[in-house]
């Protein structure tokens, strides 16, 4: 009957478009450049949705859209050329059938279903992604690697009516402050900084904690030489109550964002399911990146790419490091390349698959990284020669990353992705090409 009624509707909004588990065999192919007035208005749509499933299926549910306010993306970087990220979502202009924006990403559901619990249970992360809002009538469609063979396979498509009353008007309740203005909107990559854990009276430790956010980003290369491209504000948002979650210790507060130590059972591994409430928050400004700050002492946080980053705010002895650290994750994607003592097997790291990360390879499919940038003659593995210093230290494939004692390789033996150091070259070139892509 339901059905029945949608189909003589005058504007339908919504009509489901594939399975939960339809594969990509008849993908669309990308197109390299799209006009971005012809197809874009000037605001920001969003599309809530619950990601569900167990470790080895998942499906998506449709939540609602949003109508929020200006894109604070590139009018000319519309069609993410990067391979990375476990997850990927193209929009399709409905009248012609071509892909008019593409964007890839993670998520934690992801990396939920790689620990214990997704193999006897099912669950539902609350997610969202934001693209330029379309002019006409579009269908949005995802995709994710499949967990054996790394293809990307479709997953759900939901066709969306633009000109429908059911799309919900963005609410903006919270000021937002300039932190660090280097250029235009269009051009530059915007950064949301929003606080957890701090309630009506601490604006100013918050806002201090920013600003400590905004120097640590700019004290290491290459965002020391791109400041004029990348713009950061703080949205601030109280809550009701000082601190985070804090599950292992039994401690529970009232923080606006739900972040909480102890994630998937790590104890320093801080983070956040409430992610559409991220996004509430971050819309009080212009972003395309979000990182989030708590008010805590307790040394920890995290970084997922194109979902967001997170860390204490607080005297963790670390501070700024770990931000830059994190936002290595969150911002492209860099993989860790420290080691965990006696690990052999990785559910990120398949052996035989080539890692998505632009800092770590297999030699599975090594094309497109560093591999130009080796010098003959250099033995593989790489090692570092006993009493050398940095001076003496050549690009190569150092083993060890990803977690893993073997068979991963990283191109530098020191990184801010290794050990709170500076970036090394590998990661700085990778983070260049980005940043040239975001700010085009």
């Amino acid at each position: 009957m339901k059905k029945a009624y949608l189909i003589l509707a005058l504007l339908p909004m919504f009509m489901s478009c594939a399975t939960k588990r339809e594969i990509a065999n008849s993908y669309i192919p990308d197109n390299t450049t799209v006009a971005y007035n012809d197809f874009f208005t000037e605001n920001t749509m969003r599309f809530d949705f619950h990601h569900s499933g167990d470790s080895k299926n998942e499906m998506y549910h449709f939540d609602k859209v949003i109508r929020e306010g200006i894109w604070a993306g590139s009018r000319n970087s519309l069609i993410n050329p990067f391979n990375y990220g476990e997850q990927m979502f193209r929009i399709v202009d409905s009248a012609t059938g071509n892909v008019i924006y593409k964007n890839n990403y993670c998520t934690l559901f992801n990396e939920w279903q790689t620990t214990p619990e997704a193999t006897v249970t099912d669950r539902s992360f609350p997610e969202s992604v934001i693209f330029p809002e379309p002019k006409e009538n579009f269908i949005i469609e995802f995709y994710a690697r499949n967990k054996v063979s790394k293809i990307w396979e479709k997953k759900y498509s939901q066709a969306v009516n633009v000109k429908s009353y059911d799309i919900v008007p963005g609410n903006m309740p919270y000021e937002n402050n300039d932190i660090h203005i280097g250029g235009n909107i269009a051009n530059s990559l915007d950064i949301v900084l929003l606080p957890d854990g701090f309630t009506e009276t601490e604006k100013d430790k918050f806002m201090e904690a920013c600003k400590m956010w905004s120097d640590a980003l700019f004290s290491y290369a290459p965002f020391t030489q791109n400041k004029n491209r990348i713009n950061i504000r703080a949205v601030w948002a109280p809550s009701k109550e000082k601190g985070i979650d804090k599950p292992g210790t039994g401690k529970w507060v009232e923080n606006l964002l739900g972040t909480r130590f102890f994630t998937f059972g790590s104890e320093r591994y801080q983070m956040t399911e409430e992610f559409q409430k991220v996004r509430d928050v971050a819309a009080c400004a212009p972003y395309e990146s979000i990182f989030i700050l708590t008010n805590t002492d307790k040394y920890g946080g995290g970084g997922i790419y194109n979902f967001y980053g997170l860390g204490s705010a607080g005297k963790t002895g670390r501070t700024g490091e770990v931000y830059v650290h994190e936002f290595g994750h969150s911002l492209m994607g860099l993989g860790d390349e420290y080691i965990e003592k006696g690990n052999t097997v990785s559910a990120l790291y398949p052996e035989g698959k080539e890692p998505w990360e632009a800092n770590l390879t297999r030699f599975v499919d090594f094309n497109g990284k560093w591999e130009d940038k080796i010098a003959e003659g250099t033995p593989i593995p790489t090692t570092v020669a006993e009493g050398s210093t940095e001076k003496d230290w050549v690009i190569g494939a150092y083993e060890g990353g990803g977690y893993l004692e073997k068979g991963v390789y990283r191109g530098w033996p020191e990184c801010m992705m290794k050990a709170l150091t500076e970036f090394c070259p590998i990661c700085q070139e990778a983070i260049s090409k980005y940043l040239d892509y975001i700010c085009k």
